[in-house]
């Protein structure tokens, strides 16, 4: 590490404090979504324990802010308010160069910011534990509160700062977010370890993982350490022991955590983690002292892993991987048998502050199984119903032997999906309590979930359970008449699930909406209403809804209902536009054996969205039968031929008859001759089950296979679409041809198939383009559209529909990105207006028809082109067909160069600083020096000198100040002998390096 000194006595400034640290490649939305926030306030606050992925969240905000960025990391010895002030003058003139300098107190850097014009800036202040309880720390506060609005400044830290955060808060000047935001959701480990990682991890391992590290982010970048490159065995072995048993974790904790602590609180946590449930009265009376509700406080204050349970007892625990470091030392110090004792006194003390789960946690813990029999034999009922998490480590045989425990293991099994797990334990259960009341308990929930595997129809439907599978057999809305309260479901639940089920999506929608203001309190049944009203509303066109599936998958977790939680994961892959084709590596680790029900919804799923994969080229024929190996067509038929032979011997016809409508869809799409036969039967099917939305699959179907009579099918899936509300699956091949065949449904229920000036839409599309980089224009037969005739909030509705083309757009996402300064009412009236000036554009350019080139969907709007029209679109393509390349082996330099030659310039230039479009911009930015860096990489590895100093001018020309680029652009001079240009390179490189303040350039050698 090295300092630089100002002149004088000034403190010295080191630079690596001062220096912004590179994004990770793992985006959390959820997260940034709320940081976003911080731009209308005046502080953002993350606060969580060490390794909960403050700094990594920080950065990546820091790198799609768009803005100027200044960055201090804090550090203990930055205790002086001159010392600190110093740190920031560096770190925000880093960022603007304008400001004047010379600080030396928070008053002049307040004094110095303001005299600079008020353009948006950020400033990150990371690990500001380390000037807790100093002066700097004070004055930090006064620089929050001097600081002028245009510079938003979000501070990291282990414990809050000192600072007057109670006045922000009820000024709506803060964004917090804690550590239980910070923790990764089961979905978010899955994608972690898929997508950052390229390490995919089966999903019932997964959810142990997120079960035991609790989303400790730490915590997962320590297993993935830990088991990279080892075989499956080995990786679940390593599973096993994540807490106490992975050494890495311990070392991270030993080092990270409990070093900083004084002597008093780490001898305070290791004695009282052998209780469960922590209170003052509890610790006291299991340390034989006072003063333990202090200490408490004090660890949560800390953020040293203590969850607050209940503020209102002041109640807490431990996290549970630190939880298991702790017991861990706690055998160190005392020895296994003196730890048992103290786990058995641990039972008793909770046992009679009434926190049974929790003691019988204890007990277990101490191997004291006369009390785990003794305290089942009273509260047993009350721990079948709380399922507890520590099922899982009892000796099986214990298990097997308390009817209790057996039943507390079914109920686990069925949330978990592991249905044949769960039908064996009820049984056992069942056994074990004889002829007593509860036995009958028993056996019905198993008999409830026994029919849900049984192919033939259950008898007469006597609750919500046998009404609903009745449903999935045939005629779903004549169950739902049957629908009424039973065991607290609500009917409206019950109904929307069968108005699902038939493909009703606007009675669906309305009925879940109607379930969830009656399910407080129900928090499993809540989280299926939101899965629900998610589902439906996709289906119906509105791509807002996915923030349903998300929440549900949210809401599952939360309620400990890991399959709901699983199945939202899967299902959001309806609402993804660009989902990935499904890894076959994910789809047996479905195990259908254990969860049939899973395996079949999840290929009925991936048949509906068979996912874009960027190496294969549109649907051909094979033989002149199927489709070629690879499509998206192919892939649709095979996993509908999946689902619907799963359903079938499941008894669920009505479910059967959209699988079978998806396989006759896909091989209308691949023009295989049994298209039509296969529509017919699947429409048949479809009539027999019930199933009336999944008509409009053959419809379309029989639109693709019979040219003749088309326009028929094609009022027939008008008609389907009108009355229920449903939008068909995206085509199997994405191309404009496809795009245009099913565009879905539009204003008053018709089809949106516009003819301008008798021409069809294709004539018109053809003559049609979009312009988005480098400045907007709408170009129509090589001439720009004038679009000086709309006011400007209608020019950027057009701009924001044409850069989502290809996708809807919900209407309140348009009105808080044009209109953010506007309540709902005006902002929809304002829509409205704008809606009609963009269609009167078009149909004043095109003809009486063109305003139909914006669609409504539903709630939602977009611009009904082909998405190839839009420049930006096209570089999408381009980008991704150019990485796919490279594992083809073909020319990775020449498609890099030619999707670089897309990029015009800064996306939409004309919306300056608009909300909506910066963090777009950045991206698109950024994507175009990435691909300019490859290029000139590959084009490097090549030989090809003046390819990659091509490369590297072009992505200088967007970002001169991109170091790589530099250092490429010099290699390649002087690999292509020009000493010349390579020193004159390296001079100017060498200007902008003494510009950032970095005051060494590196040493360059030639090739």
């Amino acid at each position: 590490m090295t300092a630089a000194s100002d002149a004088g006595t000034r403190t010295p400034v080191v630079a690596a404090k001062v220096r912004v640290p590179p994004a990770a490649a793992l985006p959390r939305e959820r997260l940034q979504a709320l940081l976003d926030t911080v731009w209308e306030r005046r502080l953002g606050l993350v606060v969580a324990p060490a390794g909960s992925g403050k700094t990594t969240l920080l950065a990546d905000f820091a790198a799609r802010a768009g803005v100027p960025v200044a960055w201090y990391r804090t550090e203990s010895w930055d205790a002086d308010e001159r010392s600190m002030v110093r740190h920031l003058e560096a770190a925000l003139l880093a960022a603007l160069p304008d400001v004047r300098g010379g600080w030396g107190t928070v008053e002049d850097a307040a004094a110095a910011l303001d005299e600079r014009p008020a353009e948006r800036a950020l400033l990150v202040v990371d690990d500001a534990h380390g000037l807790e309880g100093t002066p700097a720390e004070s004055a930090l506060g006064r620089f929050v509160e001097y600081a002028p609005a245009w510079l938003a400044i979000v501070i990291g830290s282990r414990l809050a700062p000192s600072i007057n955060l109670t006045r922000l808060r009820v000024a709506g000047d803060l964004v917090e977010i804690g550590p239980d935001e910070l923790r990764f959701r089961a979905w978010e480990v899955e994608r972690l370890f898929r997508d950052h990682y390229g390490e995919p991890v089966p999903p019932d391992e997964l959810a142990v993982l997120a079960r035991r590290t609790e989303g400790w982010a730490a915590g997962l970048q320590l297993f993935h350490l830990a088991t990279r490159g080892k075989s499956p065995d080995e990786r679940r072995r390593i599973l096993a022991a994540v807490g106490a048993g992975s050494r890495l974790i311990r070392e991270y904790l030993t080092w990270n955590v409990m070093a900083d602590l004084p002597e008093e609180l780490r001898d305070f946590l290791v004695e009282t983690c052998v209780l469960g449930r922590l209170t003052g009265p509890l610790c006291d009376r299991l340390l034989e002292r006072r003063g333990s509700a202090g200490l408490l406080a004090e660890l949560y204050r800390r953020q040293i892993f203590t969850v607050e349970l209940d503020e209102a007892d002041e109640s807490y625990r431990y996290h549970e991987v630190f939880r298991s470091l702790l017991d861990r030392m706690l055998v160190d110090r005392v020895g296994e048998d003196a730890a048992r004792g103290r786990y058995t006194r641990a039972g008793e003390l909770l046992e009679a502050a009434g926190a049974i789960p929790e003691a019988l946690g204890a007990y277990s813990r101490a191997e004291d199984w006369e009390a785990v029999r003794r305290l089942l034999g009273g509260q047993g009922e009350r721990i079948a119903s709380y399922a507890p998490a520590w099922l899982e480590s009892l000796p099986p045989a214990i298990v097997r032997h308390e009817p209790w425990l057996e039943l507390a293991s079914a109920r686990r099994a069925r949330a978990e999906g592991r249905w044949s797990d769960a039908l064996d334990a009820f049984g056992r259960a069942e056994a074990g309590f004889g002829a007593s009341t509860i036995a009958l308990v028993c056996h019905r929930e198993r008999q409830l979930l026994r029919a849900w595997f049984e192919p033939s129809p259950p008898g007469t439907p006597a609750d919500w359970s046998r009404i609903l599978r009745a449903g999935v057999v045939r005629e779903p809305l004549a169950a739902a008449r049957e629908a009424a309260s039973q065991d607290g479901v609500p009917p409206s639940l019950l109904r929307g699930l069968l108005a699902l089920a038939a493909g009703d999506v606007i009675a669906a929608r309305a009925e879940f909406a109607a379930a969830r203001s009656r399910l407080d309190g129900e928090p499993m049944l809540a989280a299926a209403c939101g899965l629900g009203l998610g589902v439906a509303g996709v289906l119906a066109g509105d791509a807002a809804a996915a923030i349903e599936i998300d929440a549900a998958e949210d809401a599952a977790e939360q309620a400990r209902a890991p399959w709901l939680g699983w199945l939202a994961r899967a299902a959001s892959r309806l609402a993804d536009d660009a989902a990935a084709p499904v890894d076959p590596a994910w789809r047996s680790s479905v195990d259908g054996a254990r969860d049939p029900w899973g395996a079949a919804l999840a290929a009925l799923i991936e048949a509906w969205e068979p996912g874009i994969d960027p190496t294969a080229d549109r649907p051909t024929r094979t033989n002149g039968a199927t489709p070629s190996p690879g499509t998206a067509a192919e892939r649709r038929v095979a996993a509908a031929e999946r689902a619907a032979a799963e359903f079938r011997r499941l008894g669920a016809g009505v479910l059967e008859a959209w699988a079978r409508g998806l396989v006759a869809l896909g091989l209308a799409e691949s023009s295989a001759p049994e298209a039509r036969e296969a529509a017919m039967t699947a429409e048949s099917l479809a009539r027999a089950a019930g199933a009336p939305g999944a008509r409009l699959l053959t419809y379309r179907a029989m639109r693709l296979v019979d040219e003749a009579r088309g326009a028929d099918y094609e009022a027939l899936e008008a008609t389907v679409t009108a009355e229920m509300g449903l939008v068909g699956p995206p085509p199997a091949d994405r191309s404009s041809a496809n795009r245009r065949v099913g565009v879905g449904p539009t204003v008053n229920g018709a089809a949106d198939a516009p003819m301008l000036n008798g021409h069809s839409p294709s004539t018109v599309e053809g003559a049609l383009r979009v312009r988005t980089l480098g400045g907007f224009a709408v170009i129509v037969e090589g001439r720009d559209l004038a679009l000086d005739g709309i006011k400007p909030r209608a020019r950027s509705l057009l701009r924001l529909l044409a850069v989502h083309a290809g996708s809807a757009v919900h209407r309140e996402v348009l009105a808080a990105a044009l209109w953010p300064e506007a309540d709902a009412p005006t902002a929809g009236r304002s829509l409205q207006v704008a809606v009609s000036a963009v269609r009167g554009l078009f149909a004043d350019a095109l003809g009486g028809d063109g305003g139909r080139f914006v669609v409504r969907d539903g709630d939602a709007y977009r611009l009904g082109i082909d998405p190839e029209a839009v420049d930006v679109r096209r570089f999408d393509r381009a980008v991704a067909d150019a990485r796919q390349v490279r594992s083809r082996g073909g020319d990775i330099a020449g498609a890099l160069s030619s999707a670089l030659a897309l990029y015009g310039g800064d996306l939409l230039p004309e919306e300056g600083p608009s909300e909506w479009v910066v963090e777009l911009r950045e991206h698109y930015r950024s994507t175009a020096v990435d691909v300019a860096r490859e290029a000139a990489e590959a084009a490097g590895l090549a030989g090809d000198a003046r390819g990659a100093i091509d490369a590297c001018r072009a992505g200088l020309a967007i970002d001169r100040y991109h170091d790589p680029l530099w250092r490429l652009l010099i290699q390649a001079r002087q690999a292509a002998g020009d000493v010349s240009a390579a020193n004159r390179d390296r001079r100017e490189y060498e200007a902008i390096l003494i510009e950032l303040g970095v005051p060494e350039a590196p040493a360059f050698t030639s090739s």
